[in-house]
């Protein structure tokens, strides 16, 4: 009311300070804030009739119907006193619920039910409203009053978003279907509960699936593959230390439209020491130092692996020397499908000064020289492939590289001399010259090699003399058809009306 409670006989502290009750009222039981004892029919003046009326002053009579109780009127007590109460003489019957001068301000029984503003009980604090009259806490709730109706409980009848009749509160929170809906698979938490990769789920990931619908791409890939076939030189390997070997035109008899490097990291010596086919690690001074310059064609391609560590930036320094830019970054990202049976593929296994878990490496991609897609279709072609690349890792002490990558260089450029340093035997394919200390055995012969170049007028293509670019047609072009081109995705426009330029 006006400030805390204090047992019987202590000071009550009201809104503008002590209040002291008259001696009557502390011998008849009442406290200084009204802590009822056994009330006496005399306080009917005081507290309204209702409220000491009854046989038992605060029991079932008089005191609950008179204080709180919506409006129970003990069976002795008048409708109200005087001043209408200290809590409202008449609480449940009089005409003005709380009274002229009640405690509790306006009337704040329930609302709307049949009878009147709360119900049989009255306007004020009813002891409850109609079916269907709206609860404290929201719409329409069931009978009782707003905050102390005696038919709906302390606060008002139980009221849910939209209540129904009667109180019974409507269904609250999400379904079990909208749950459901939400429910994802976490690979990140699966790969520390299992080691399994999340990328071990990629759909499609594999060649052979991902154009399975899309038919004109296929049909494409596989006119594309014929045809770099068709023109591709016999295999050829060289077993050399690249330490040792003159990186030039004299060694090859020809420049070359492509180079393919997987150097020989530290990463991978400390990967898997002792594991490794070439325990003998390269630094990027030593890679530097190789002249790639010197047997590289304009426009060139080349094509860096460097791991997944210092390469990166190594590989960067590298290709800015040997006089090329860099265009793309070739990811490759590692399953371990086959983990269970490879322990060291967990996530467990991992360097101890790495901070991440390892599971891609990265191959960059530079240009020497400049081709523009909308001109230089003879040059660059099918446009079909990405810049990732998803299959399994080998097995520990292998520094093998997806074969994917070979489809992708042979897709996208046209270029038929192509070179890859640092080979082994599983590297050897058509199209292709391999060399590298681990290869077995070398078949590579200067002359035969340069006889698939030769000119109209039998000389060699050394190397490109008639300007930025070869034209179309040139003998170290895999040339195309009309069914490639009429299949294979073109530039747009732009809205000048010519295509758009692409490196």
């Amino acid at each position: 009311m006006g400030g805390p409670m204090f047992p019987p006989g202590g000071d009550m502290m009201g809104p503008m300070g002590p209040m002291d009750l008259p001696p009557e009222l502390l011998a008849m039981g009442l406290g200084p804030l009204g802590t009822l004892g056994p009330l006496d029919p005399a306080l009917a003046g005081l507290m309204g009739p209702d409220f000491g009326a009854g046989p038992q002053g605060f029991g079932p009579g008089g005191g609950q119907g008179g204080m709180m109780g919506g409006g129970m009127r003990g069976p002795g007590g008048p409708p109200g006193g005087p001043m209408g109460g200290m809590m409202g003489g008449g609480m449940g019957m009089g005409p003005m619920g709380m009274g002229p001068m009640g405690l509790m301000g306006p009337p704040m029984g329930g609302m709307g039910g049949p009878g009147g503003m709360a119900g049989p009980g009255g306007p004020m604090m009813g002891q409850g409203g109609g079916p269907g009259g709206p609860g404290m806490m929201g719409p329409p709730g069931g009978g009782g009053g707003m905050m102390w109706g005696g038919g709906g409980g302390s606060m008002g009848p139980p009221s849910g978003p939209r209540g129904g009749p009667g109180g019974q509160g409507g269904g609250g929170g999400p379904s079990a279907a909208a749950i459901a809906s939400r429910v994802q698979n976490d690979y990140s938490q699966n790969f520390v509960d299992t080691g399994c990769r999340p990328q071990n789920y990629l759909r499609d990931s594999h060649l052979t699936d991902r154009y399975e619908e899309y038919p004109k791409l296929k049909e494409l890939i596989q006119r594309k593959d014929r045809q770099a076939a068709a023109y591709a030189t016999p295999p050829m390997f060289l077993r050399a230390d690249l330490k040792q070997l003159k990186l030039s035109v004299d060694t090859f008899g020809t420049k070359f439209d492509v180079i393919l490097v997987d150097p020989p990291w530290e990463e991978y010596v400390r990967r898997a020491p002792g594991l490794v086919s070439d325990p003998e690690s390269w630094t990027w001074q030593e890679l530097q130092a190789l002249e790639l310059e010197a047997i590289s064609d304009t426009p060139c391609f080349l094509f860096l692996w460097c791991g997944a560590e210092e390469g990166l930036e190594a590989g960067r320094v590298c290709m800015q020397k040997w006089g090329f830019r860099r265009c793309e970054d070739i990811c490759w990202i590692k399953t371990n499908r086959e983990g269970s049976k490879r322990p060291y593929l967990k996530a467990t296994n991992q360097h101890p000064d790495s901070i991440l878990v390892h599971t891609k490496e990265h191959c960059l991609m530079g240009i020497k020289g400049t081709v523009r897609r909308a001109t230089d279709g003879h040059i660059i072609h099918t446009n079909v492939d990405t810049d990732v690349i998803v299959s399994e890792e080998p097995e520990l002490g292998s520094t093998r590289k997806p074969e994917e990558l070979y489809a992708i260089i042979e897709r996208f450029s046209n270029g038929r001399r192509r070179l890859e340093l640092f080979g082994e035997d599983h590297n050897i394919r058509p199209g292709w010259v391999t060399v590298g200390k681990q290869l077995t055995s070398s078949n590579f012969n200067k002359q035969a090699y340069t006889d698939h170049f030769r000119n109209r007028d039998g000389s060699v293509w050394v190397q490109n003399v008639m300007g930025p670019k070869p034209p179309p047609g040139s003998v170290t072009l895999v040339p195309s058809d009309a069914e490639i081109e009429a299949l294979r995705p073109k530039s747009p426009p732009d809205h000048r009306g010519s295509s758009m330029h692409s490196h």
